[in-house]
């Protein structure tokens, strides 16, 4: 079981490269990538998003990449804006009927003079540091979400433990209830029998019978409670991505458990029901987190 909460990152420094990759998660109801890289670095968000995808299926997913390269630049100079940029500082210089010496070093800041020849995207070296970076960030996310979700697993165990425990205890409480039901419904039908000038008694002492029946029998809901409490448990024990599933079966059980509670309220079996609610309602916000 993971869970879609984590936090990996990976620094390396080597070959005067200093690169920091961080990858942050969270819950959400999808996939939800968001990446932010320096302007020089953008040509690999497609690789950074191909790796998380493959690795991650739902979960809002920050990135960012701090980058620093203490290498030599391979610089050019672009000896046609140069004598332009030259050129138009002179002229402008008569035209104010001005003495002053435009500089080199003004001149060399003029946009595009000095040009960097530097191709990252063809780096071999940046690359092997932004693929090892990327390599470890994820391992260390998905360490950190399974070490996560084995603490909800546990989580959930014991609440489907306490959920049990409550099931069999208004299990044992049915059969005094069944008692206390058919004496009430007895009386019923003695008022009935009892009573002047009543048509259709026998019709009307079935749909009596039928009415209390249903109204009150809990053993369909006891049966599908278990049914779904194991269900749940043996989802938890498998691979892979199995939060929707979970979340489904949750549902399932805090619809039994609302029939079971309607339908079966006593002074007796109320705390045990309530504790079935609120086991319930926990599991259901904590596999909200799982992925």
């Amino acid at each position: 079981m993971k869970s879609m909460t984590g936090f990996g990152n990976a620094l390396i420094s080597r070959d005067n490269i200093d690169l920091e990759l961080e990858i942050k998660s969270i819950n959400a109801r999808f996939l939800d990538l968001r990446i932010f890289l320096p302007r020089e670095l953008s040509f690999y968000e497609t690789e950074i998003r191909r790796q998380i995808i493959k690795s991650i299926s739902r979960g809002a997913i920050e990135v960012r990449v701090n980058f620093s390269d203490h290498r030599e630049p391979k610089l050019v100079l672009d000896k046609t804006k140069l004598l332009k940029y030259n050129e138009l500082a002179i002229e402008a210089a008569q035209l104010l009927a001005s003495e002053e010496v435009i500089s080199i070093e003004f001149l060399l800041q003029e946009p595009g003079v000095i040009e960097s020849v530097d191709r990252l995207a063809e780096d071999e070296i940046l690359a092997n540091v932004l693929n090892e970076a990327l390599a470890q960030a994820l391992q260390r996310i998905k360490e950190s979400m399974l070490e996560e979700g084995e603490q909800i697993k546990q989580v959930l165990c014991d609440s489907m433990q306490q959920i049990e425990k409550a099931i069999n205890a208004v299990s044992e409480l049915c059969e005094p209830f069944k008692k206390e039901l058919f004496a009430t419904m007895h009386k019923h039908i003695e008022e009935l029998i009892g009573s002047y000038k009543v048509e259709n008694m026998e019709q009307r002492l079935i749909q009596e019978l039928a009415i209390y029946v249903d109204k009150y029998d809990i053993g369909e809901e006891l049966s599908r409670l278990r049914a779904h409490l194991k269900t749940f448990t043996s989802t938890l024990q498998e691979e892979g991505d199995i939060g929707k599933t979970l979340n489904f079966i949750i549902q399932e059980m805090q619809r039994e458990a609302n029939t079971l509670g309607s339908k079966f309220s006593t002074t007796q079996s109320f705390p045990w029901i309530l504790t079935i609610k609120e086991e319930i309602e926990k599991c259901r916000e904590i596999i909200q987190n799982v992925a």
